[in-house]
């Protein structure tokens, strides 16, 4: 008995002694966990595109014209204040203004005007014409591509708040502007006016003519980048206008303005005809209708 009683009072401490351990102790636990995902993926596209003409007739003969331009503004840099010698009435650094120009005119024109810095600009006309054939083919192809990569501009200008409220009375720094001009045209007009920093401007024109050619053809396409350009700008005051200008003219007329910094701004035409030499009588004495 005194055995039995002395075990039955060794577990009765050790429940008490249990007991006063879950209320006492806080127990930290560190659980790692390992998870492995595996995707899987295949994408797979196929393009197939055939093509096939058939000519029942040969070629004596063809035009063919092409405009090519490839344009970079890379690693440029415009910094620094506003120089205190500024020009002009409203304190302007860059002005490019076109008044009165380039009004009735025939023919192939193409003109630039710059103010900026680190500007491209260009015209590109190709023409190719063939005639008295009675089997051959006009082709034409403009292509252009343009880049403004890594450039950076930074420009500081001190604005003068106008006594009015109204904002075009703001002191301008950039001003391009196109008063009373390109009127009246006839034929091909390229026109580039710029008064900003690192922009691209461009224009391609190409034509293949034929009289009395079988068939013509004409392709045209235009790729420009922008990428990795920063501009910082503290109190610029802009201006781009266009005021009586680019009216009544005939023919194919391209015209590109910018006071703006790193822009690709282009324009591409591809043409291609063909000018038949047949006639079709109405049946009236003297008279035919092409």
């Amino acid at each position: 008995m005194k055995h039995v009683l002395f075990a039955t009072t060794g577990i009765m401490l050790a429940l008490a002694v249990s007991a006063a351990a879950r209320a006492d102790v806080d127990v930290l636990a560190t659980i790692n966990k390992t998870k492995d995902i595996e995707i899987d993926q295949t994408i797979t596209i196929n393009k197939t595109l055939t093509i096939d003409v058939d000519v029942a007739f040969e070629l004596d003969g063809g035009a063919e014209a092409q405009a090519l331009l490839n344009v970079t503004n890379s690693g440029n840099r415009v910094t620094g204040p506003d120089p205190e010698s500024e020009s002009g009435p409203l304190g302007l650094d860059f002005e490019a203004v076109t008044t009165s120009s380039i009004n009735f005119n025939r023919g192939v024109w193409g003109v630039n005007q710059d103010a900026g810095n680190m500007t491209n600009q260009g015209n590109v006309v190709s023409i190719a014409g063939v005639s008295d054939g009675v089997e051959v083919f006009a082709q034409s192809q403009a292509h252009a591509d343009q880049s403004n990569t890594n450039n950076h501009v930074f420009e500081e200008e001190t604005l003068t708040v106008p006594p009015t409220s109204d904002p075009r009375a703001f002191p301008t720094n950039k001003f391009a502007q196109l008063l009373d001009s390109v009127n009246g045209n006839v034929g091909i007009i390229n026109v580039n006016q710029n008064s900003g920093n690192m922009n691209n401007q461009s224009n391609g024109v190409a034509a293949a003519i034929g009289i009395g050619a079988e068939f013509a053809m004409s392709e045209g396409d235009l790729g420009q980048e922008n990428s990795g350009n920063f501009v910082n700008e503290l109190e610029t005051v802009k201006v781009s206008s266009i005021q009586g200008s680019v009216n009544g003219n005939t023919g194919i007329v391209n015209v590109n303005q910018s006071t703006g910094n790193m822009n690709n701004q282009g324009n591409v035409v591809s043409v291609s005809a063909i000018v038949s030499g047949s006639f079709i009588d109405t049946g009236s004495p003297g008279t035919t209708v092409p």
